[in-house]
């Protein structure tokens, strides 16, 4: 004999038949990133407004990690606003074929769109793999892309993940919804690397979240460890430093990993330091992008240096 109550009057029906498929919500694209940040960024906190900045630098990052790129400056602008600019290859302004979309149009508005699940565009890369840009566009009021490349300037605009322009400077300017890239500036052929400047959006990040200086520092000065040769210039105009101040710092390393080591040990070394670099190969199967627009575990051939 069951031990449980029975339901009160007027209770909802066990059996289920209140509960159907119209009950059930569908997100579409970026709208599930606005409506559920935290599985895209961790938080809506200091941490995910961190996160989001990682992931724009990490692209510029996986640039240089390409051979493509040895300079990236992030700018801290006193409106609340940040930059990161690099001179790599920039991103591709062509039309996708399948969607008839930008290269940059795709790449931030797009879930699971980039260069990193095909196998010829990096060999490595860190990074949410694609999902970065376009979730930190989602979650930002608005969003400026400047890519030079072909002899020209290209440029976007979106508010809130869409695409468009903006009569004015800043996040409250009137806004037009239209797609597409526009050149702004004829530039010679020889220059190239992308510009992205965003203002985070406070609809979804909570009040006294704020970028931290100190991880931005420490952050930047590991990955110009990791990347000899790479030059990252980190740039406050807010006053993110200790009393409000202002100020830049410039991270540059060629050696690499050892001279990371002698960071982490600046006393006098007790023996000889040995040094040993090599350059090998190894296969690894990874999902990649046909020309069907299917994700095909492929065997592909990756590159190993020390």
């Amino acid at each position: 004999m069951s031990t449980f109550p029975a339901p009160a009057a007027g209770s909802r029906p066990q059996d289920g038949s209140d509960y159907t498929a119209r009950h059930l919500m569908v997100l579409d694209g970026l709208e599930a990133v606005r409506k559920r940040p935290g599985m895209y960024i961790g938080s809506s906190d200091s941490r995910g407004l961190m996160h989001c900045l990682w992931e724009i630098i990490d692209n510029s990052v996986d640039e240089a990690l390409a051979g493509a790129c040895d300079h990236i400056e992030v700018i801290l602008h006193d409106d609340g606003s940040v930059e990161v600019t690099d001179n790599g290859r920039g991103i591709p302004v062509d039309t996708e074929p399948r969607t008839g979309l930008s290269g940059v149009e795709l790449a931030y508005t797009k879930l699971h769109a980039g260069g990193k699940f095909g196998g010829g565009s990096y060999a490595a890369s860190g990074g949410l793999h694609g999902v970065g840009a376009s979730v930190v566009n989602a979650l930002s009021a608005r969003l400026d892309i400047e890519v030079d490349r072909h002899g020209h300037t290209h440029a976007i605009s979106f508010r809130r993940g869409a695409p468009g322009t903006y009569s004015a400077p800043g996040p409250d300017a009137p806004f037009t919804r239209a797609q597409g890239l526009h050149r702004t500036a004829r530039i010679p052929k020889s220059r190239t690397g992308t510009r992205v400047r965003y203002w985070a959006d406070r609809q979804i990040f909570l009040k006294d979240a704020k970028l931290s200086l100190e991880n931005l520092h420490q952050r930047a000065r590991q990955t110009a460890f990791l990347v000899p040769g790479l030059t990252i210039v980190v740039r406050d105009e807010y006053g993110l430093g200790e009393g409000g101040s202002k100020g830049e710092e410039s991270f540059r390393f060629d050696g690499g990993i050892s001279e990371f080591c002698e960071y982490l040990a600046a006393d006098k070394p007790v023996c000889d330091v040995l040094r040993l670099t090599g350059q090998g190969t190894f296969k690894e199967t990874v999902p990649v992008l046909d020309e069907h627009g299917q994700m095909t575990p492929t065997e592909v051939t990756r590159e190993l240096g020390v």
